[in-house]
């Protein structure tokens, strides 16, 4: 008898965010490379999540809620905190919080194949952008600095992986990258996505999934949706699920509406 492919799942929860959690793990045991062996690998102040009690295969991780940016900016340090249990996993992939698998997804159409090692996913509001609208980021002081005349997709923070070997690399390489750039006050542009995007520039080794794969909820794209990215809006807005004081809430609200007029100007 064949073993089956082991999947570790990285999800974070902190703070409000528990709220996804049900729906995201019932559509992923439903949808989600369904003949595979998944492990839930959950990051969160909650003591106890739904499902948790009855399967072992979801293991909670005492995680305090770093506010914002740090929940997603540190999330790989988050991750190598347990490194050696995630080693015995095949693969290993993060999915953000308020993702919903949609339809049934195969090993052959999501899983990386020789040469390919890592997995990253095109991002929805950059889908057929010229090379100059990426929002990369353009400091040349830090680590996640990317020039003009390099990179060829913008790809979304939002899924990301690989094989276990490979994504442990990953995460290792942008750890300490971003380390490096917080010793020297420096917060990459878009924080995670901003270093997976560095750490991907000119590698041969990736599978590209397109934006079917982070489909926001509302939008109008020219695919199906494989996996939904809900908005965060109609479950209380940012603020309330990150638990923000006010001044964090007028921040991330003023740079995430920044983004989204470059985004549907083009700019």
């Amino acid at each position: 008898m064949n073993k089956k492919t082991t999947i570790g799942i990285l999800y974070i929860c902190t703070g409000n965010y528990t709220i996804f959690w049900k729906d995201f793990y019932s559509s992923m045991e439903r949808n989600f490379i369904t003949d595979s062996e998944k492990h839930y690998f959950v990051f969160t102040d909650a003591n106890t999540i739904d499902f948790a009690s009855e399967n072992p295969r979801i293991t909670l991780i005492h995680q305090e809620n770093l506010g914002w940016p740090y929940n997603t900016l540190m999330r790989f340090h988050m991750f190598l905190t347990i490194q050696e249990t995630l080693a015995d996993m095949d693969y290993l992939f993060f999915f953000n919080a308020n993702l919903l698998i949609r339809e049934p997804i195969s090993a052959e159409a999501f899983l990386p194949h020789p040469p390919q090692t890592l997995v990253a996913v095109v991002h929805p509001g950059f889908y057929n952008k010229k090379r100059k609208k990426f929002t990369y980021d353009t400091n040349p002081l830090s680590t996640a600095y990317i020039p003009t005349d390099q990179g060829s997709h913008y790809f979304a923070g939002g899924l990301n992986g690989g094989t276990t070997e490979s994504f442990l690399k990953a995460m290792r390489v942008m750890r300490d990258n971003i380390d490096t750039d917080k010793k020297k006050g420096i917060i990459a542009r878009w924080h995670d996505e901003s270093h997976w995007n560095r750490y991907l520039i000119d590698r041969a080794d990736v599978k590209i999934l397109p934006p079917s794969y982070l489909y926001p909820e509302g939008w109008k794209l020219p695919m199906e949706a494989s996996i939904i990215v809900r908005d965060k809006n109609n479950y209380g807005g940012h603020a309330l699920l990150r638990n923000d004081t006010p001044t964090h809430h007028q921040f991330s609200l003023y740079h995430f509406a920044k983004r989204l007029i470059k985004i549907f100007k083009g700019n």
